[in-house]
């Protein structure tokens, strides 16, 4: 451990245990499937692990801070449990992080990470799961589909909207390609990151359509691999490629995939800028809207995308009340109409105005969607709220055809 020890990229949130407020720090990558709960205390252990203060620095501001002495002892007995769960930079971490990146490079296949834990890991099981989802759909439309907007929230919070989505795909035969636009929750350094790697899931090896992937990367002009590896522990395409995978199989068809995982626009969303701005983005662009007008196949997109996480756990100040939760429907829903009149521009400077307060995690995909198929628009077929018992957190999220 280093004598300065540094926090990695951690999410910090709260949880109620009885009558006591608890803390949970976990790796905000994913990188690390480690959860550490602690008492509130250690807040202000987390609050000087900047790399600059050391373990007596820690020792001494924290006997300040309680009026009583902590000893070193202690401070290193925490240092230690993060350290371990890979929570700290270091030699550990590095080690750590070096075998993750080679074991992936290596494996020929991106495996399932949310089988077993988000959905049956077994394809009878799992078709029964989600053939019990589709029953509960509603008003399935009818008519041209180009594509759907899902969550990536699980699919036992997020049912209603998977079952409006994915019923309104299954209702149309299934494209040769299915473009599967995705959020990358882990830092990128380009603004997309693309895979040659077929997908493994319970349901078998989804294809992935090399020829096209090298299109994008060769028109890009951005090295779209270098990221690579945050398709690794991303949830939000396999999420969406398991009903993929469904509806084919129900259909006897097969689909070859384009997975695409998003970065941020932190930099338009701050800078009043537009995505196209920002380098390679409008390049990327031009070739996804060729791919997807392409006339040799039919292709469909597929974007997972949550909206709004508020409350505490995702660094808000209040609890999620009630009022709350109704003007977040309203700001919500002003957004949607701009993805429901196909206006990616409008979406994008409407979220720009408070600079993304609301912390909607699919902004790219759900604007590169639009763009990509422009002229569209979007029939909205639900909205919902998901939230805690205690308010700690609110995620909302929507389903969507593209016609």
């Amino acid at each position: 451990m280093d004598d300065k020890p540094k926090l990695r990229s951690v999410e910090v949130f709260p949880v109620k245990h009885g009558r006591e407020t608890l803390v949970c720090i976990r790796d905000a990558t994913g990188l690390s499937d480690r959860v550490i709960t602690g008492s509130m205390g250690i807040v202000h252990v987390l609050e000087l692990l900047d790399g600059e203060h050391t373990i007596l620095d820690i020792q001494a501001e924290l006997t300040r801070r309680q009026g009583s002495v902590v000893m070193s002892d202690n401070v290193r007995r925490m240092l230690e449990v993060l350290d371990e769960a890979f929570l700290l930079e270091g030699e550990r971490f590095a080690a750590y992080h070096h075998r993750l990146h080679e074991e992936f490079a290596d494996a020929p296949v991106r495996k399932a990470t949310s089988a077993g834990n988000g959905y049956p890991d077994t394809a009878d099981e799992l078709a029964k799961f989600l053939d019990g989802i589709l029953a509960k759909a509603e008003d399935v439309p009818t008519g041209e589909r180009r594509g759907v907007i899902a969550p990536h929230i699980d699919y036992v919070r997020g049912w209603q909207s998977y079952a409006a989505a994915f019923a309104a795909l299954g209702a149309t035969e299934p494209a040769d390609c299915a473009v599967i636009i995705g959020t990358s929750h882990a830092e990128t350094t380009e603004r997309f990151a693309l895979t040659r790697k077929n997908f493994e899931t319970p349901f078998g090896c989804a294809t992935t359509d090399v020829e096209a992937v090298d299109a994008l990367l060769d028109q890009s002009g951005h090295d779209l691999l270098a990221d690579e590896f945050v398709h690794r522990g991303e949830h939000s395409i396999e999420l969406e490629l398991v009903w993929v995978q469904h509806l084919c199989r129900k259909a006897g068809r097969e689909t070859t995939i384009v997975p695409i995982l998003c970065g941020g626009f932190r930099e338009a969303l701050v800078e009043d800028k537009s995505p196209e701005d920002l380098p390679g983005v409008s390049a990327f662009v031009d070739a996804l809207r060729e791919l997807v007008s392409s006339t040799d196949r039919r292709v469909t997109v597929v974007v997972g995308a949550d909206l709004a996480h508020v409350g505490p756990r995702f660094g808000g100040d209040t609890q999620v009340s009630d009022a709350a939760l109704r003007d977040l429907e309203r700001i919500d829903r002003e957004t949607l109409a701009f993805v429901e009149a196909g206006d990616a521009d409008g979406f994008f400077e409407f979220v720009s105005r408070d600079e993304n307060a609301r912390n909607i995690c699919s902004v790219a995909p759900i604007w590169l969607a639009l763009k990509a198929l422009a002229p569209v628009r979007v029939d909205l077929l639900g909205y919902e709220q998901w939230c805690d018992d205690e308010g700690m957190s609110c995620v909302t999220f929507a389903a969507g055809v593209f016609r």
